[in-house]
């Protein structure tokens, strides 16, 4: 049973920080375009991390935009906040790369600040998906972050967003998380229809598939080459699901009350794909969240995913993304192609499993 705080709520296991709504690219799919491009101040950014460590329980913290290292001195402040206190947070940053100094880069490492870098495959794809505002390269700009990190011993995971006219790419990922030499870990994120993203499609889930197949092939005959073994984000969700026997969507902390995404104003979400629909505001950093919002929310979130839990493959997979369902039209609908992705993963576990008997 999911703990409760003093105000009769489920303490914030993700706190998400949308640290500003500007950023120096213009990806052609992104969901959180429509976002205000103004920064979000340090006294709401503050008062949210509080909010948060006020349980005393372990959370996640995410430093997000835009792209949130157009604010790093605020990134250092929090680090700072959830030293100071104590807070056992688990902290992350989601970034372009453009912007990643050695400097920053070190100071990220040494307090602990897991970093991802996105990327979308080979120079070709991404110069095409992932716009820079100044017209030049995204895929040089992505290498300057990379290298850096490099430079020092530093790993990064890498996130690659996958859409219908890109899909037949994607083993040009595996090419490039070799080739950077210090990426240890590569997750798909299936187009969202929101933003700019809603006038893209998911690829189908026939598509998927072959194309993860083609991936797959690709990073084992490298790491046969290289000696480098990259994990896949879904794979290792696969295996942590089969070890832990907690596969009822452990993934949706807004489903279970647990998640706070915080805009540039200080609105309080129940995800980041949700963020300006009223629906789904759950209160302020200053009034806090409202418990009867928080309830209802998760109780929508649940019923719509209902049909999850009577799929042959839940418990393996834990329950697909609302936000990834939720269509441009506020609609909830099966996203074919991240259930393709998560049975493609929890076949290549099954299958591991067999070769090790």
């Amino acid at each position: 049973m999911t703990e409760m705080t003093t105000n009769n709520l489920p303490p914030i296991r993700m706190l998400v920080l949308t640290l500003t709504g500007r950023c120096n690219f213009a990806c052609r799919y992104c969901y959180a375009s429509e976002v205000d491009q103004v920064d979000m101040d340090d006294d709401i950014a503050c008062k949210a991390v509080l909010m948060a460590g006020e349980s005393g329980e372990r959370f996640l913290l995410q430093f997000s935009g835009g792209e949130p290292l157009l604010r790093f001195p605020l990134i250092r402040k929090l680090v700072n906040l959830v030293e100071t206190h104590h807070f056992d947070a688990q902290m992350q940053v989601q970034t372009n790369g453009s912007l990643l100094t050695k400097d920053i880069g070190r100071f990220l490492f040494d307090h602990n600040v897991g970093i991802g870098i996105s990327c979308d495959g080979r120079p070709s794809v991404m110069d095409r998906t992932r716009i820079m505002k100044d017209g030049s390269s995204s895929s040089k700009a992505a290498a300057f972050g990379f290298r850096n990190l490099a430079q020092q011993g530093i790993g990064t995971g890498v996130t690659c967003v996958v859409t219908d006219d890109m899909v037949k790419e994607l083993p040009g990922i595996a090419d490039m998380a070799h080739f950077y030499g210090n990426v240890h870990q590569v997750g798909f994120d299936i187009l969202r229809e929101q933003g700019r993203g809603s006038t893209l499609h998911e690829p189908s889930a026939e598509e998927m598939t072959k194309a993860l197949e083609a991936v797959y092939k690709r990073m084992h005959m490298l790491e046969q080459v290289t000696g480098r073994h990259i994990h896949f984000t879904q794979e290792d969700r696969v295996y942590r699901l089969a070890h832990t026997g907690k596969y009822d969507f452990p993934q949706c902390y807004a489903m279970n009350g647990e998640a706070a995404f915080i805009d540039v104003h200080g609105y309080i979400y129940a995800c980041s794909s949700l963020m300006g629909r009223e629906k789904y505001l759950l209160g302020t950093v200053d009034s806090g969240r409202d418990p009867e919002k928080v309830r209802e929310v998760g109780a929508f979130i649940k019923t719509a995913m209902k049909e999850c839990r009577s799929c042959e493959y839940f418990p393996l997979c834990g329950g697909g993304c609302f936000s990834r369902w939720l269509d441009r039209d506020g609609n909830v609908r099966l996203s074919k192609a991240e259930c393709a992705m998560k049975k493609f993963f929890i076949r290549k576990y099954l299958e591991k499993q067999k070769e090790d008997l």
